[in-house]
């Protein structure tokens, strides 16, 4: 199973933050290309990989995808609030994951497979605000008292705690999986916090918990298959 934590689209077109000539050139129709092709990057080496499996009449590798959305794709909902006209022509079909993922999840709305949730961020109590800071895996824990995965904070924390009855939950923010080499103006100042790669739970024992974590960073990946 392979879960993407959401922000996969980046809509800078969309964007409410900043003005002047940093929105100079911004359009969304060249977003939602450049997410198209990003998606056929992806996935196009393991269809390749299936149609030779095929072929051969061999097991194909086929994972149940999902995405739970993120603030970053809710652009689009937040472009149609403010433009109704727009509501029922502008939506997230346009970034075609329904072709990549078997199940897309709406933003801020988890989903739990084996007893661990897993949302782009999840709220730190009717404030809505993303639980964020230093201590991200230990907020989890201590706010949801349940097994957790988020991303949105692009920086990587873990934390475990054992509840009254003996289950042991963790919580963990995944960090994100961009370029090594990317930066923006935006984020230039807090760039160096973020952690880039990917996690793998191995043996995840349907109770919340696994019997192995790797995380694995954007460089070694670089080097193993770039």
């Amino acid at each position: 199973m392979i879960v993407h934590l959401g922000d996969f689209a980046d809509m800078p077109a969309l964007s409410k933050h900043g003005e002047g000539l940093s929105f100079e050139g911004r359009r969304l129709k060249e977003d939602v290309e450049v997410t198209h092709d990003a998606l056929k990057r992806m996935w196009g080496p393991v269809n390749k990989y299936n149609a030779r499996r095929r072929k051969n009449k061999d097991k194909q590798y086929r994972p149940r995808k999902v995405i739970t959305l993120g603030n970053h794709e809710d652009r689009i909902n937040r472009h149609c609030e403010e433009h109704p006209a727009l509501s029922e022509w502008l939506d997230i079909s346009i970034l075609n994951y329904e072709n990549y993922f078997d199940e897309i999840h709406p933003y801020r709305v988890p989903v739990t497979i084996d007893q661990i949730s897993y949302s782009h961020f999840f709220a730190t109590g009717v404030s809505g605000r993303p639980i964020s800071g230093e201590n991200i895996g230990r907020a989890l824990c201590g706010k949801l008292h349940a097994s957790c995965v988020q991303g949105h904070s692009h920086v990587f924390d873990h934390a475990e705690r054992v509840t009254a009855t003996g289950q042991r939950i963790f919580g963990l923010s995944a960090g994100c999986y961009v370029h090594p080499d990317y930066v923006e103006d935006w984020c230039r100042g807090t760039v160096q916090y973020w952690w880039r790669g990917i996690v793998i739970l191995h043996d995840i024992d349907g109770e919340g918990y696994y019997d192995r974590m790797e995380h694995i960073t954007m460089r070694w990946l670089e080097r193993e298959y770039g």
